[in-house]
């Protein structure tokens, strides 16, 4: 038995052994197995063609020339490359000389891709005209601190353009251009300037017909730019605005708008706090007539002068409830009405009739001028309608 168990035990150890040579073989073998396989793949992916990129290697800014010291290569990880991106450096900048130099047309950042849309082609210098999409202009207006929104109207912005005139002894304003383009103020274009400045004037990109209408309308008129949301793209239709429309009761629509939230808000919670109470005066009302009920079955029975007085006191008490139910409701219905409705009323335009011009007769002349001729001159007079009219009669009546 003993000896049985020995064997076994031995025999345990044995294949445990085995078992443990085995896996430190195995083991082994895989291991060569990858470090063999390990430079293969390093050497597959060193012999794979890699993708380079030139990006800025420090700030630059609007019309800086592009310099070798100013550019760096970086690998790209990407198998796609971005449209318009430059390999080497030696593509974006062939050479030294003025003929092909090329210039920043926007500000880039450290790191940002070099692209062609962002810089000249070779020998052209980084004008604005350059910055022009095909078929528009670029038109300047005079502003000042006020008329230039305080200086916050910077390159790439959007405003809408307002015109301020008078006409016949009345003065109106009218919308003139929505979301015209800033393309430079003063003599800066850069479109990542962030410091709002003071300027005199700025720069619209604008079609033909609307370069014409700023140019008239800064002669006949005041411009002045209004600033838009950068996301906006919005087309309202204005319409046109004169000293009628300007009064003292006048209120802002977004505080208009916020008011009669306000009050919306605060009736609806006098509504929930007027359905509440009725429910919980329903149910006071509902307890105290159960109340009364039970108190006139007793006094039936009993027919007792102690339940008949409970019977009067709880009747009592119950018309005390209802006369305080319908007190209450009374007053929250009253709260609820007090609470008065903002109405932002919608701007009426009258339109006034053309009138026709009235014709204007000239008149007649005061006198005639009357030519006698005597012995071969003529002399002239000026004499009254009347008399030239005696004249002419009887040097008709002479004639015949």
């Amino acid at each position: 038995m003993r000896l049985s168990v020995v064997i076994s035990f031995i025999l345990a150890l044995i294949l445990a052994g085995l078992a443990v040579v085995a896996a430190r073989n195995w083991l082994a073998l895989e291991r060569q197995q990858i470090t063999a396989s390990a430079p293969a793949v390093l050497r597959k992916d060193e012999d794979k063609p890699k993708n380079t990129i030139v990006v800025a290697a420090e700030q630059i800014s609007f019309g800086e020339r592009l310099i070798p010291n100013k550019l760096r290569e970086i690998e790209w990880a990407a198998q796609v490359l971005p449209q318009g991106s430059f390999a080497t450096i030696e593509d974006l900048v062939v050479d030294d000389s003025e003929e092909n130099a090329r210039f920043a047309l926007t500000s880039m950042s450290v790191g940002e891709p070099i692209l062609s849309n962002k810089v000249t082609i070779p020998g052209q210098r980084a004008k604005l005209s350059t910055s022009l999409t095909p078929g528009m202009k670029a038109v300047s207006i005079r502003v000042n601190d006020v008329l230039g929104v305080a200086g916050f109207v910077l390159p790439g912005d959007r405003v809408d353009i307002l015109l301020t005139r008078g006409q016949s002894g009345e003065t109106f304003v009218d919308v003139l251009l929505q979301g015209v383009k800033v393309l430079a103020i003063d003599q800066i274009a850069d479109d990542r300037k962030d410091q709002p400045s003071v300027v005199r004037t700025v720069t619209f990109e604008v079609s033909t017909e609307e370069a014409q209408k700023l140019v008239l309308a800064g002669n006949v008129g005041t411009l002045s730019l209004a600033l838009r949301n950068v996301a906006s793209t919005d087309v309202e239709q204005p319409e046109r605005l004169t000293l009628n429309d300007l009064s003292d009761a006048d209120v802002a629509q977004a505080l208009a708008r916020e008011n009669l939230a306000r009050v919306q808000e605060e009736a609806e919670k006098a509504r929930q706090e007027a359905s509440q109470a009725r429910e919980e005066l329903l149910k006071m009302q509902a307890e105290a007539e159960k109340a009364v009920e039970e108190a006139r079955l007793q006094a039936a029975e009993t027919r007792d002068e102690a339940s008949q007085q409970r019977l009067d006191e709880l009747e009592a008490l119950l018309k005390n409830i209802s006369e305080g139910i319908s007190t209450r409701l009374e007053g929250v219905e009253q709260k609820i009405d007090s609470q008065e409705p903002v109405i932002v009323e919608k701007e009426v335009v009258v339109e006034r009739p053309v009138e026709a011009p009235v014709p204007t007769v000239a008149a007649p002349p005061k006198k005639s001028t009357i030519g006698v001729i005597r012995n071969g001159n003529r002399d002239e007079y000026k004499v009254e309608h009347s008399v030239a009219d005696a004249f002419a009669q009887g040097g008709a009546e002479a004639s015949q």
